[in-house]
């Protein structure tokens, strides 16, 4: 069942069926602002503080809006001038599509189709999603409609509630991850660390699979080191009995990084396992480490994702 609704002072869709309930709204990229479980009456993704959502500017600051919610990172995570053909133009913080206006259409009684087409970057941006079971489906078609090659990053900008037992489940075969920003707990950005124990800075032991409690005011992240082997990572919810995985693609998003604020940014405490296609974060950097992604003319980039609440 598919309903019109307001939420949080916007036009949203609320997707429900016996066991989830998905709030999604088309104003603001398309955003999952819920991912709700009904039996366990559990909530998996970080709500916004406030009780209206703001609309933002294509080049706002990302951390000056809600910063809640599961929003699709496009063509970039961070900021910043990018040479596209002979044009060198301004990629904004956290891409464009969570800023971005999307058109929709309701397909049936468990799908909709949203889409957007860029005015500044020439790509269309094509997201499908469908509820079935205790899964949602999310299929993605980026077509290039310019006439250079698009350097693009794309990733999943999930932002999970933080409990303090929570259990990480990075990709398997996961050895080894790559600290990316500078850290009172993990040293240096450019610092390995073995996965799932390793060493902070003051010798102890420090579980890359748990987050430490919201008084921390802390913030990390890191990314697998590398390629990932298998395509799939998620949390286990002790406390609530609530396992949370997502499947995709490992050819399509090879990538996983991790994010965490345990109080560090603004005193919220949520985290996000984030499948991306480029390694890491800004155009640049992922040229750099050959693994950035480029969009021909003429060319869809399609992939899928699958998010189970269980």
């Amino acid at each position: 069942m598919i309903d019109k609704i307001r939420f949080k002072q916007m036009d949203a869709l609320r997707l429900e069926n016996e066991w989830l309930r998905i709030i999604v709204i088309p104003a603001l990229g398309g955003k999952v602002a819920s991912m709700y479980k009904k039996d366990k009456q559990f909530e998996l993704l970080f709500q916004h503080k406030e009780e209206a959502y703001q609309k933002p500017g294509k080049y706002a600051s990302f951390a000056e809006y809600d910063a809640a919610g599961f929003d699709d990172a496009f063509p970039s995570i961070d900021g910043g001038k990018v040479w596209v053909g002979q044009q060198e133009l301004e990629y904004p913080d956290h891409g464009e599509i969570w800023t971005a206006d999307f058109s929709y259409v309701i397909e049936g009684d468990d799908r909709v189709s949203l889409t957007y087409q860029s005015p500044a970057f020439g790509y269309r941006y094509r997201k499908q999603l469908t509820l079935q079971d205790k899964t949602l489906r999310l299929h993605y078609h980026i077509t290039n409609h310019g006439a250079a090659m698009f350097p693009c990053i794309w990733a999943m900008h999930c932002l999970l509630r933080c409990e303090e037992d929570m259990e990480l489940e990075f990709p398997p075969g996961t050895q080894t991850v790559l600290n990316v920003q500078d850290s009172a707990s993990l040293g240096p950005a450019g610092q390995l660390h073995s996965y799932p124990v390793t060493r902070n800075r003051d010798g102890r032991q420090y579980r890359l699979d748990r987050v430490l409690p919201a008084t921390s005011g802390t913030t990390q992240k890191y990314y697998t080191c590398g390629r990932v082997a298998e395509g799939r990572c998620g949390v286990y919810y002790p406390s609530q009995q609530v396992r949370y995985q997502v499947v995709f693609d490992k050819e399509k998003l090879p990538y996983v990084g991790f994010w965490v604020t345990e109080g560090g940014f603004r005193g919220d405490y949520n985290c996000a396992l984030e499948p991306a296609n480029g390694y890491y974060d800004a155009i640049d950097i992922a040229k750099r480490n050959q693994a950035l992604y480029c969009l021909a003319p003429g060319e869809t980039l399609s992939f899928e994702l699958a998010m189970n609440l269980d």
